[in-house]
């Protein structure tokens, strides 16, 4: 059991009480010494006295292996008689009229050490109490302060910049990277993402401030107009979900107070970040995957705002793929349907039927990407005729 230790000079009481007891070893020595005299020479080097706490001092002797009893057990004359006060597998414990001098005069003094350090540190306690809100102001600002040094160290280590936060909802990253996978990589493709949330009945961004104009990072998404929801196809491994990932976790780093991974960046005021991204399966839950799935989507539908943000990966890919692909649609074209209350919504997806048969019509809300890749037919092996750009 752990207990709080006073220190030296702090009780001058206590440090008697402790100089005693710390010294009572000798004390039982020579005790025993003498109780040894008295007793048969064979049976002497058997012979000890010991400290119970709550029971006090005893003389403890060794069982005969031979017979379990006690070769002996006193004098037997009144004076110096031994009680018998327990025994245990292999010895006897006893008190007699010296035992009971040392009760008197040390008592149980371990207890009393313990029982007068709980009361020191209680009237400490209660001292400390007295300057509470000022020790809680001060903890707080030790934290924010230790907070704001571990951030600005990360922005100096890992090259962040300073996000620009503002009342449009929009969400413009120029040079964006994603700031644990770059540490596992020996050179990072950084990439660029812009767009805008609904307008909200007023007709404008929050605060009465007018939609920006769209940059010129649009036309890498072949798209004129300001988007709200960007969908991105390619092959596995070209960086799909990376991207979409980074992007929240730039958005999350910028409403931190953290400085955040982009060359620049502007952030709009965002409510909420939903995601339907990794599927977590578990035998505590009698659930498929795609149901997972769903209660994932089915959180972010219910309670998207325009100013959420909504990462969807890999929708419906947990079914049969032409479900999957409707699935996908349909969810696109809820979120798009929400005209000015539509959220800002990044999405991944493999069903490239969806982009044949053109099932999400074009509009200016509307953005489709995919990830660059090089193809090299002339390569002598199949590993080297796809070279992933990350663009």
């Amino acid at each position: 059991m752990h207990r709080t230790v006073v220190k030296p000079g702090v009780d001058e009481e206590l440090d008697n009480m402790k100089r005693t007891y710390d010294g009572s070893e000798d004390l039982l020595s020579k005790t025993s010494q003498s109780i040894a005299e008295n007793v048969p020479r064979q049976y002497s080097l058997d012979l000890n006295v010991i400290f119970f706490p709550q029971i006090g001092f005893l003389i403890s002797m060794k069982r005969d292996p031979g017979t379990g009893g006690v070769n002996y057990e006193g004098p037997g004359t009144d004076n110096g008689k031994w009680d018998r006060i327990f025994s245990t597998g292999d010895r006897v414990y006893y008190k007699d009229f010296r035992m009971r001098e040392l009760d008197g005069t040390l008592g149980d003094m371990y207890a009393m050490i313990c029982d007068k350090e709980i009361e020191i540190i209680y009237h400490l306690g209660q001292e400390i109490l007295q300057y509470e809100a000022m020790l809680t102001k001060a903890s707080d600002l030790c934290g924010e302060l230790d907070s704001f040094l571990a951030l600005a160290r990360g922005a100096a280590m890992y090259k962040l910049s300073r996000p620009q936060m503002t009342e449009e909802n929009v969400i413009r990253i120029k040079g964006g990277r994603h700031p644990l996978q770059e540490l596992t990589v020996p050179s990072y493709v950084a990439n660029d993402t812009f767009i805008i949330g609904g307008e909200g009945t007023s007709g404008r961004c929050s605060g009465g401030v007018e939609r920006l104009p769209a940059p010129a990072m649009t036309a890498s998404y072949g798209i004129d107009g300001q988007p709200s929801m960007l969908i991105m196809t390619g092959p596995n491994y070209s960086g799909k979900s990376v991207h979409i990932k980074q992007v929240a976790l730039v958005v999350y780093m910028a409403h931190v107070g953290c400085f955040v991974p982009a060359d620049a960046a502007i952030i709009g005021l965002t409510d909420k970040i939903l995601t339907r991204i990794a599927t977590k399966e578990t035998i505590t839950r009698v659930q498929s995957a795609f149901t997972i799935d769903l209660q994932q989507v089915y959180k972010a539908v219910h309670l998207a705002t325009r100013r959420s943000l909504v990462i969807i990966d890999e929708f419906g890919k947990g079914t049969d793929s032409n479900d999957g692909a409707g699935l996908a649609c349909g969810l696109f074209e809820h979120f798009l349907s929400l005209d000015v209350e539509r959220p800002k919504v990044l999405g991944a997806t493999h069903f490239h039927e969806i982009f044949e048969n053109g099932f999400l019509l074009p509009r200016p809300q509307l953005a489709f990407g995919h990830m660059e890749v090089r193809i090299d037919m002339e390569a002598e092996t199949a590993e080297d005729q796809v070279t992933y750009l990350y663009k």
